[in-house]
């Protein structure tokens, strides 16, 4: 996913002396990417205003390839490993995958700060003793026996769900508005950062 600005100067060109346009190419790289750096620090405000808790590599997960004198373009992207989760969030969709998907039942289960489940990578048992796999009421997933009659090992009355494991998750919210964001906020500044860049490259041309 990603944002692309190439800009057609012609209309800017129009009045320009022959020396003036020459540093036309140089301005509107400077131009493209000071509105492309903007972006990124945007996109990173935004994820906190639009998703629950972000991590910081989501709040991290733009990158920007500059426009040069030659290519007059350069885009804003996401890294790959962020697209991954992040595109849900941003066109919807379901996910699924060869592995069951492990859902946090949050009214159960305490999450970390970005509201993920706690050492996922490092297994989802926490408490052999007390947790277990198992599939109840039709649920497969994380238990955790509680009570005095928590011998009853998959007895329902003295289990609560932890984790549930699916086949896929749907996404009908689209929080994220990625595509909007970018073009409202180019819209609003590239205008400007042309400009400033064009009277620096005037002030500094030789």
């Amino acid at each position: 996913m990603q944002i692309k600005i190439k800009d057609n100067i012609k209309q800017f060109s129009k009045g320009l002396t022959k020396f003036e346009k020459k540093q036309i190419p140089f301005a509107t790289a400077q131009g493209i990417n000071s509105t492309l750096f903007g972006l990124k620090k945007e996109m990173s405000k935004q994820t906190e205003k639009k998703l629950d808790r972000p991590t910081p590599a989501t709040k991290n997960g733009f990158f920007i390839k500059r426009a040069n004198k030659k290519t007059q373009m350069g885009f804003l992207a996401i890294k790959d490993f962020v697209a991954e989760y992040l595109k849900y969030q941003i066109d919807g969709g379901t996910r699924s995958g060869s592995k069951k998907i492990p859902v946090p039942y949050t009214k159960n289960i305490k999450l970390n700060k970005y509201g993920n489940i706690i050492g996922k990578r490092r297994g989802l048992i926490k408490n052999p003793s007390k947790q277990f796999i198992a599939t109840i009421g039709g649920v497969t997933g994380v238990f955790e026996k509680y009570g005095t009659g928590a011998a009853d090992y998959y007895g329902s009355q003295q289990s609560k769900l932890l984790i549930a494991f699916k086949d896929s998750v749907t996404y009908n919210k689209k929080p994220f508005d990625f595509y909007t964001i970018g073009r409202s906020y180019i819209n609003n500044t590239y205008n400007r950062n042309l400009d400033k860049a064009f009277r620096k490259a005037m002030r500094t041309a030789k």
